[in-house]
């Protein structure tokens, strides 16, 4: 009895741990795309992949000392130098205030996540 219940314990935890907190799931993100430009306080956002004879919407996204990074680069600091080295970096954000379309365009990012492609 004792180790149907620790093996169904233990099963439980494993599945709390695989899952992450619901907030870092990637999925989650209100954007996902290539990082383009890293400004002074800023990043460009887009698609990278993309057909040379279309247009495609790019995004501005503005930085604080409260967004939060993690992934291939722990600072704000670190990513133009990261962009620079890596090909199709990808980036996914967390912004505050969507506004009411989820438009993300000029808004601060709360939480960076940043991966090679």
């Amino acid at each position: 009895m004792q180790k149907k219940l620790l093996g169904s314990l233990s099963i439980l935890l494993l599945l709390i741990v695989a899952c992450g907190r619901e907030d870092d799931n990637v999925y989650n993100a209100d954007f996902q795309g290539s990082i383009l430009e890293v400004k002074e306080n800023s990043i460009i956002v887009g698609e990278d992949d993309v057909d040379p004879e279309a247009s495609y919407p790019t995004y501005e996204i503005l930085i604080d000392d409260k967004t939060k990074f993690s992934g291939e680069v722990e600072a704000f600091k670190d990513l133009d130098e990261y962009v620079n080295q890596t090909d199709h970096p990808i980036v996914h954000l967390w912004v505050i205030d969507k506004g009411q379309d989820n438009e993300i365009d000029n808004r601060i990012a709360s939480k960076v996540i940043v991966e090679k492609e």
